[in-house]
């Protein structure tokens, strides 16, 4: 008996394929715990360089590790109070809401409030907790366990070992990514936060933190978290007021995405623009409301894992936008 078998180049691409397929379904059924767990694995894979940061500025491992820790736990369960608090309130003020009939396409802004109202479970408080609860514990733990999981992949796989390489190189850029553009959404969270501040617009730092959660998804994300904020600045001040929040939010999201970071990447996300739009969808049917936060970076996993076999090469070549092609071509 033969102890290789020779698969055709085809049948292998049908077989990676359907081994891609299985998994989407498969995570599309257990979204409800799986997206946790991934969230939870991204956020603390953001933490692990503040450990690193503080060992190199002379603090024992052990102190970093529990300043990091005490650090994620305060953070965690403060922004779950606030939003929790924050969330209450806007519960009980969203009936209130309403645009005067005398206002140009009132209707239509009215209807859009009453939609938010019935169809988005703002309400599932204790839900919150929970899931934020889970996730303050889950990153806590795993920043626990990340140095030591790092020994046992290069103790067991070897320290020259290719594949564990190019994963090590894959988490650097994801942290790298991560890192900026959590560093432009603080920037455009707290504009956000101030210009409706200043000009009286209800929950403003509750907007403000909605911009720079919202931000972590591309194009579309600074556009939802606009909404809120027009939707009260007309009711509050009248159509006009609404349309120039809204070109201000416009402005914000053309600025951050085709200026400020592709230029603090360097070279942007080497996505294709409908590439990038397609998969926000398609992860968050896959994962729920967490893919589309996640989405990109599970892209980019598929991405690379497309570029391992001269099979599907051709595949994750199509997904990209050829700026790393041009680049070495220049």
């Amino acid at each position: 008996m033969r102890d290789d078998i020779n698969i055709p180049p085809f049948l292998r691409q049908i077989i990676i394929i359907a081994v891609i397929f299985v998994a989407v379904i498969g995570m599309h059924f257990t979204a409800p715990i799986l997206s946790l767990v991934l969230l939870s694995v991204f956020l603390s894979l953001l933490f692990y360089p503040f450990l690193r940061w503080m060992e190199k500025k002379g603090l024992s491992y052990n102190l970093s590790m529990l300043i990091l820790l005490v650090g994620i736990f305060a953070l965690g369960f403060g922004i779950v109070a606030f939003l929790a608090v924050s969330l209450s309130q806007l519960i009980q003020t969203i009936p209130t809401l309403a645009i005067s009939s005398n206002e140009f396409f009132a209707q239509y802004g009215n209807q859009i409030i009453e939609f938010i109202l019935t169809h988005i479970p703002v309400s599932n408080l204790s839900g919150l907790v929970a899931d934020g609860t889970f996730m303050v514990f889950a990153v806590i733990f795993l920043v626990y366990e990340l140095p030591q999981i790092k020994n046992r992949l290069i103790k067991g796989l070897g320290k020259d070992n290719t594949t564990l390489i190019k994963a090590f190189a894959l988490v650097g850029d994801f942290i790298k990514y991560f890192i900026i553009r959590a560093k432009v959404n603080l920037i455009y969270g707290l504009g956000v936060a101030g210009i409706l501040f200043v000009f009286d617009i209800n929950f403003a730092i509750l907007w403000g933190l909605l911009t720079f959660i919202l931000g972590f998804i591309p194009y579309v994300g600074i556009i939802i978290a606009a909404i809120p904020p027009v939707l009260v600045a007309w009711s509050k001040y009248g159509i006009e007021a609404a349309i120039i929040m809204g070109i201000f939010f416009v402005i914000l999201n053309t600025i951050a995405e085709s200026y400020i970071f592709p230029k603090l990447t360097g070279k942007g996300l080497q996505l294709s623009v409908y590439v990038v739009f397609a998969a926000l969808f398609v992860w968050a049917w896959i994962l729920g409301p967490v893919g589309f936060f996640i989405g990109i970076p599970m892209t980019l996993i598929i991405i690379r894992y497309l570029e391992s076999f001269e099979e599907t090469r051709w595949l994750a070549y199509l997904m990209m936008s050829g700026e790393k092609e041009d680049t070495k071509e220049g």
